[in-house]
């Protein structure tokens, strides 16, 4: 099954329809906890996943920008939905576009179909014509450069 799919069919199940996506709660619904770790700022690191013995974890770097933050949890949800496994301790690379690794690229498009719903942002885009990048950001708590690329990928754009 494709990232995007798996994506939808979380979305379908648990989120509530409000903008912004409450990462916290659907993880918590997927059986993940979502913990600050102010350690993580001490190697350059954006997030973690980890399989702990009460369960999934995803830690993530509160000294980053909240919108970093969001995507952080976004992504490192990914690894754990995904099946990537715990070994991912995600420096700020991992989170470029020009990162290639097949399991790092599927983390980053779950985490785009997550916070930037599909239908949420058809229904912006489409049915209010709100084409502005910094007013879609905020709408969704993503950067700009994240919406930017959300709109690339669902054909909402072309540049």
């Amino acid at each position: 099954m494709k990232t995007n799919d798996i994506a939808k069919q979380i979305l379908k199940k648990y989120w509530d329809k409000n903008l912004p996506v409450n990462l916290t709660k659907l993880a918590a619904d997927l059986k993940a906890s979502v913990i600050p770790d102010p350690k993580l700022d001490v190697g350059g690191i954006s997030g973690q996943f980890a399989l702990e013995k009460d369960g999934a974890v995803i830690r993530f770097n509160p000294h980053e920008p909240p919108v970093r933050q969001r995507f952080t949890i976004a992504h490192e949800l990914g690894h754990y939905v995904l099946g990537h496994g715990d070994k991912f301790r995600d420096p700020l690379r991992n989170f470029s576009t020009s990162n290639y690794d097949p399991n790092e690229v599927a983390a980053n498009r779950f985490a785009g179909a997550i916070l930037m719903p599909e239908i949420a942002v058809e229904y912006w885009v489409i049915s209010q014509g709100i084409t502005d990048l910094r007013t879609l950001a905020e709408k969704f708590d993503v950067s700009e450069v994240a919406m930017q690329y959300r709109l690339k990928n669902l054909g909402l754009i072309s540049s």
